[in-house]
């Protein structure tokens, strides 16, 4: 879907739908403004950000929901000091479902190999491949949250030099989504025999993505989010 046509101007936080400069952060959030308003225009439904989730919510929801029918059970979180998975662009789901909430987007983004702009800002060097680290981390968090589902609706967007294609790191990164294409949308999970395998939308680059690139690819994810929920449960 194309950007709308209000919006190619300039968005309402200043900052330019073609801008690179802005912070990855700000960049990320005019795109998920566009996504909000996106959905509601074509399907009439509000999307809705929670910025993070605390595992003892998932654990709990995993338990209640699966534990009976298989006998399995999920291990607890430490309580006494609560954990969280705390993607940046948070986690979007539809209001007008109700619950269980069904996710049509997690957002996430990384910037890597930017020693050289720490330097400059007073700021500790870091080291190469931690972004990554901790992407793979709350990729398996976010794989079990979709559990019993045809889909993941994750995207991350990764930038920095450390992200180049002479750069190993970037082979972690495909790793991570058990080698499928970087730099293509996935949601729905693939049957390849008796395996199902569950890649995800990741785009990784060393030059920085502009609010409307991150646009057209969440919401391309959202949208087929929407039609899966509707498709499978009869959601209006």
């Amino acid at each position: 879907m194309d950007v709308p046509r209000e919006a190619l101007r300039i968005s309402h936080k200043g900052i330019t739908l073609n801008n690179q400069s802005a912070k990855m952060e700000m960049r990320l959030g005019v795109a998920l403004d566009l996504v909000v308003k996106t959905v509601r225009k074509q399907y009439g439904l509000t999307a809705v950000r929670e910025n993070s989730r605390l595992l003892t919510d998932i654990i709990d929801e995993l338990n209640r929901r699966y534990s009976q029918d298989t006998g399995v059970t999920f291990q607890r979180a430490f309580r006494l000091k609560p954990t969280y998975i705390r993607p940046d662009g948070g986690f979007w789901y539809i209001a007008e479902w109700g619950e269980p909430k069904r996710y049509i987007l997690v957002a996430e983004a990384k910037r890597q190999g930017t020693n050289a702009d720490r330097a400059r800002e007073g700021l500790p060097k870091q080291s190469r491949g931690n972004a990554v680290e901790r992407l793979g981390k709350n990729m398996r968090g976010v794989d079990v949250m979709f559990l019993g589902e045809m889909i993941t609706p994750f995207v991350c967007f990764g930038e920095g030099d450390d992200f180049s294609d002479q750069s190993s790191i970037i082979d972690r990164v495909a790793t991570l989504n058990g080698f499928f294409p970087l730099n293509r949308v996935f949601v729905d999970k693939i049957n390849i025999g008796e395996d199902t395998m569950k890649p995800t939308s990741l785009f990784f680059r060393e030059n920085p993505w502009t609010p409307a690139e991150m646009f057209k690819v969440m919401q391309a994810v959202a949208r087929r989010a929407v039609e899966y929920y509707r498709e499978r449960y009869g959601l209006a």
